[in-house]
């Protein structure tokens, strides 16, 4: 190095990396879009008059054609590349939210959301692979907690701005606010290299991986993740009514900042996740995060077995989000190390639908424990962490050798 001349940081130099800034702030408008509606549209069919099953309804079907999209994201990108998928994705998250502001009938709302789900589906596949595609040589762990830093600050800016955006100025702002967010994404995609995945490989080579072999490697990173979702998912869902068992009234309030606060906890978890992954290899916090979320949630139910004030549940519930946030970089960045790299958008959605999915079925099945009383839920959360977590990141730290996901083929990859 020259002498006088300070060599970048880590960060600085993932920044300066063409392609990685465009795609923080697609994920970052994806997940501002999804967040920024998330709680306003069944509020606002609810408020104009629609069925509770309705407002529902429109929750579940943007995951479901999330998951179900997600699931064809990595063939659909092999066939047009990440710019046109992100591109594409952007538009079908953003631009037809504005429709919500023109017809509040039921099929149309819930056309709406499914069109969104779809969107957002193509964009977290596809805008985490394409971090992993671009990350330098030795800084996956890093950048793929970028990705984490973009979820999280938009989860704890646009779920309570949407909210309050309908409260002062109505549904029509916020919708047009997230069809903006679409505007947006479509620059922030022209201005991509124009990347591919790398092409399959044959059947003939010997480092080939057939569908069997990539279930049993991806199982382990995906079963992790799924034993910190489901708790989540149940968080998300149920603290703020536990809370209200406690002093009525509280839930809103302190489940609120609990909440906003687990988010900046799950941004500190990864930030230093990926910091350790790339110094020691993936996995060497997968245990400490399990540990972390078992703690978060046996906490809360300890709590609440005591009637504790509603603001002492604070501290357990960012203890959760730190190893929560831990647990989804280690979880991503062994399902990247264990693919090759054709099948990078392969890990990439078996990483999110493990994510969306186990949030989803946390407050479903998870709430089927609710009726035994909230210390029960809670108590049950913690040991899916441990009973679900723990055999599975036996398998998510018995992954290959780290390795380049950048070091060759980028040349044939990235055209004009």
């Amino acid at each position: 190095m020259t002498p006088g001349v300070k060599k970048p940081g880590a960060f600085a130099q993932l920044a300066r990396t063409p392609g990685v800034p465009a795609a923080f702030v697609l994920v970052l408008l994806a997940f501002g879009g999804f967040s920024l509606l998330l709680p306003v549209v069944p509020l606002a069919v609810v408020r104009g008059g629609g069925s509770e099953l309705v407002a529902g309804a429109t929750t579940g079907v943007f995951m479901t054609v999330t998951v179900l999209v997600q699931l064809l994201t990595p063939r659909i990108t092999a066939a047009i590349g990440y710019r046109a998928v992100l591109g594409i994705g952007s538009a079908l998250l953003g631009l037809p939210s504005g429709l919500l502001a023109l017809f509040d009938g039921p099929f149309a709302v819930l056309a709406v959301s499914g069109v969104r789900g779809a969107g957002f589906g193509m964009m977290t596949v596809a805008g985490s692979a394409l971090v992993a595609e671009l990350a330098p040589p030795g800084m996956l762990g890093r950048a793929t907690s970028l990705i984490g830093l973009a979820v999280g600050i938009s989860e704890a800016i646009f779920l309570p701005v949407g909210l309050w955006l309908l409260e002062v100025f109505g549904l029509a702002t916020v919708a047009w606010s997230a069809t903006a967010f679409g505007v947006v994404g479509l620059v922030a995609a022209a201005r991509l290299p124009n990347v591919h995945p790398a092409p399959a490989q044959s059947s003939s080579d010997p480092s080939a991986l057939g569908r069997k072999a990539v279930f049993v490697l991806l199982a382990g990173p995906f079963l992790v993740m799924v034993a910190v979702s489901l708790p989540y998912g149940a968080a998300a869902s149920f603290l703020s009514p536990a809370l209200d068992s406690i002093v009525s009234g509280s839930g809103a309030v302190v489940a609120g900042v609990g909440l906003g606060l687990l988010g900046v906890g799950v941004i500190v978890g990864r930030t230093f996740a990926g910091l350790i992954s790339d110094r020691r290899g993936p996995g060497a916090l997968v245990w400490p995060g399990l540990a972390f979320a078992a703690l978060g949630m046996a906490g809360i139910a300890g709590l609440l077995s005591v009637s504790a004030n509603p603001w002492w549940f604070i501290a357990p519930t960012v203890v959760f989000g730190l190893g929560f946030g831990a647990v989804q970089n280690e979880a991503l960045v062994a399902s990247f190390e264990r693919m090759p790299r054709s099948r990078l958008g392969t890990a990439s959605a078996s990483w999110n639908i493990s994510f969306d999915a186990g949030t989803g079925l946390g407050s479903v099945v998870m709430g089927g424990f609710a009726g035994f009383g909230y210390v029960v839920l809670f108590t049950v959360a913690a040991g899916v962490v441990l009973l679900v977590g723990g055999p599975a990141a036996v398998g998510a730290r018995r992954t290959r050798p780290t390795r380049d996901l950048t070091l060759s083929g980028r040349d044939d990859k990235v055209g004009s």
